[in-house]
């Protein structure tokens, strides 16, 4: 992958596509990018701040640290994303633990280049600021989800937000989302039986098409319905 297709890939959506363009080129020039294989931790819950991550290509998922049980998987954030600010609004250590689920690009924006883009004008400090109300929508829809009473629907909503694919988004293989039933589980807070029953009335119902270790969505308007309550199940 190209730098102007990193540089194109991280304007065209999410936080970045939000800058205005002066603002945003200076932050391009000061990132640099950085690969990461699968499975590979990009920062652990306690690790001191060292900039944000912009995600140009693939997925990372992010654990939240549960105190009976320790991390547990929360969700899957893709293209367009910036991770990894909280510490810079708060000074304090990290509390969320971010590992690559499958090979991954991104640009990294390291603390000092932060601090001082955001320190040269109100007008930048605001937009990087911004980077909490974006992420906070993330947040309240993973609460929203698994709030969902009935499991399978609970589950539909929960691979609607990981996939992003009621928003557009396509997989970057044709064989679909790269997830395992396990993490989907744990995402949706369901047990594993419970996502192999759902998963499979799902794709009689022609939605989802299962694949080893991943999942492709095939109508995400019925999916979304159907998580809403609205579609076949009432």
């Amino acid at each position: 992958m190209e730098r102007t297709e990193i540089e194109a890939a991280l304007s065209a959506r999410g936080w970045l596509a939000g800058c205005e363009p002066a603002l945003r080129r200076t932050i391009l020039d000061r990132a640099r990018p950085v690969a990461f294989a699968p499975d590979q931790v990009v920062f652990h819950a306690g690790d001191l701040a060292g900039g944000i991550y912009g995600i140009a290509r693939g997925s990372f998922a992010l654990s939240v640290a549960a105190a009976a049980t320790g991390p547990a998987l929360a969700t899957i954030l893709r293209t367009g994303v910036w991770f990894g600010h909280g510490p810079l609004l708060a000074e304090r250590r990290r509390m969320l633990t971010f590992h690559a689920a499958e090979a991954s690009l991104t640009l990294h924006l390291p603390l000092a280049a932060i601090r001082e883009i955001s320190g040269a004008s109100i007008a930048a400090a605001r937009v990087f600021a911004d980077l909490a109300n974006i992420n906070m929508q993330l947040a309240i829809r993973t609460v929203s989800d698994l709030l969902i009473p009935d499991t399978e629907r609970r589950i539909a909503a929960t691979l609607l937000r990981l996939t992003r694919a009621d928003e557009g988004e396509a997989p970057p293989h044709g064989g679909g989302f790269r997830l395992r039933q396990a993490e989907l589980g744990e995402m949706a807070n369901a047990s594993r039986r419970s996502v192999v029953r759902a998963l499979g009335a799902l794709e009689a119902r022609g939605w989802v098409a299962m694949g080893r270790q991943r999942i492709a969505i095939l109508d995400a308007v019925a999916l979304a319905h159907f998580a809403a309550g609205e579609g076949a199940g009432n």
